[in-house]
């Protein structure tokens, strides 16, 4: 299953089964936090979204 990966830098979303090595948006070594949606509000874990109240949260 194709997951959603939000970088903890700059907030990018990219799609894959796991996180790059370096983002794609900043090009550094950063953490990812799993976004993808699992929750009926936002369509459930089939639906490819991303769960809103995820995105833009930094750690």
């Amino acid at each position: 299953m194709e997951h959603q990966w939000s970088c903890s830098n700059c907030g990018y979303v990219v799609k894959g089964e796991r996180p790059p090595e370096e983002c794609p948006s900043c090009h550094q070594k950063c953490e990812f936090r799993d976004v993808s949606c699992y929750v009926p509000e936002c369509g459930g874990p089939t639906s490819g979204n991303v769960d809103p109240r995820l995105v833009g949260k930094k750690d």
